[in-house]
């Protein structure tokens, strides 16, 4: 195997399709037009090519930072004017939005934004002889909406989305507390505290931008390096190196940047098969930084768990291979990867990270203008087909 040069292919394909189509936010024509180029590449080195549309509300996903600050300010004007119990109502509101929407990833206000057409595209290898596992590789074709956070005062980032959420559970905190005790001192002292919170909230309103970035890290070199992967076993096929007892199945989700609901959507509509045959996703994002790979343990913000077992097994693969690996769990306020989804009907799941991931370090590219093929490690993507290829074939050689 060729390692070097289905690196390089990965390179080239995803720079090819940058190019091509430009920023993908899910629901965009760039997307769905991405989808279906990637649905006749992958029709050349598959037994069977899928392609699946599946509706998202566009926006909503991160529509819950604009309701947080309409909500944060009415209730300061709510205060101030004497209705405390409003505000209480208001402040309330936004942390349930705010956990459900965000941290738990439930379509809680998907209701109110635009509904749009997503795709999912992913191709079936079937082994030589029985199957007795299937193993997902997967990626995500859409690209993020730019965070304007990370672009200005990137260093404040933590303080700026951190700092707001806490001003708002303090605000309910102290509205309470003035429902049950009156006192003009208390209440005077509330309204310049929540009124010092405006200074955080407010500018969350311009968290994010209507453009995406290019998507090349996050995360269409991913797509590519699973796509690419599955070509090679593909091309193994009527050889003595062809898979005999494992399906691999190569996948690139959309809508991931929308709250994972193109793998949200391929899980539910694939739940039974997922379950009926043992099952094992290894997931890729953010493929910048060689120094950094890791396997998550846990998802969408430490709420699901993934699997210990498979990232110890590719652990051990990748220290045999020479390549420095390690797990963690996703810290809260980070979000989720595509993992997530799978991870809650119990498939045996993770994510393979190339950058640190955590509110306050992450690689300068991400989320940014600047997350182009250049800003992509090339040792990265070669440590993770490494690591998943010769994980592959060890699973298929076992009994």
């Amino acid at each position: 195997m060729n390692i070097d040069k289905l690196t390089k292919d990965v390179i080239n394909e995803t720079d090819e399709i940058i190019k091509k189509f430009g920023p993908r936010l899910a629901g965009t024509k760039a997307s769905l037009d991405t989808a279906d180029y990637l649905f006749e590449e992958a029709k050349e080195y598959s037994d069977q090519t899928f392609s699946e549309d599946f509706y998202i509300n566009k926006g909503a996903f991160l529509g819950w930072i604009n309701l947080l600050v309409i909500c944060y300010l009415l209730g300061f004007v709510s205060f101030v004017l004497g209705y405390v119990l409003i505000t209480v109502v208001l402040t309330v509101v936004s942390v349930l939005i705010l956990y459900l929407q965000f941290i738990r990833y439930l379509p809680i206000i998907d209701f109110l934004f635009p509904k749009r057409k997503a795709r999912n595209v992913y191709g079936v290898i079937e082994p030589k002889a029985e199957v007795k596992r299937q193993i997902i590789i997967s990626g995500h074709h859409d690209s993020a909406p730019i965070f304007n956070f990370f672009i200005h005062q990137p260093k404040l980032y933590g303080l700026r989305v951190t700092g707001s959420i806490m001003f708002v559970l303090l605000s309910m905190v102290l509205a309470v507390v003035n429902i049950f005790v009156k006192h003009d001192i208390l209440y005077y002292v509330s309204i310049g505290i929540i009124g010092l919170g405006l200074l955080l909230v407010l500018q969350m309103w311009f968290f994010r931008s209507k453009k995406a970035t290019p998507g090349a890290g996050d995360n269409l070199a991913s797509t590519m390096v699973a796509f690419m992967l599955g070509k090679h076993f593909y091309n193994l096929k009527g050889t003595k190196d062809e898979l005999k007892h494992t399906r691999i199945i190569f996948a690139s989700f959309d809508a991931e940047e929308e709250g994972l609901r193109g793998a949200r959507a391929f899980v539910k509509a694939h739940k039974d098969a997922l379950l009926e045959t043992k099952t094992y996703l290894l997931n890729i994002e953010c493929l910048y930084d060689e120094n950094e790979l890791f396997f998550l343990t846990s998802d969408i913000n430490n709420t699901v768990k993934l699997s210990d077992s498979l990232a110890d097994d590719l652990i051990k693969v990748a220290s045999n291979l020479g390549i420095k690996t390690h797990k963690q769990n996703i810290a809260v306020l980070t979000g989720g990867t595509d993992a997530g989804e799978f991870g809650k009907i119990n498939v045996e799941a993770t994510t393979i990270m190339g950058m640190p991931w955590s509110n306050d370090n992450r690689n300068m590219a991400y989320h940014t203008p600047n997350d182009t093929i250049e800003n992509v490690s090339f040792r990265a993507i070669n440590h993770t087909i490494n690591v998943f290829y010769n994980y592959i074939i060890k699973k298929d050689n076992e009994n």
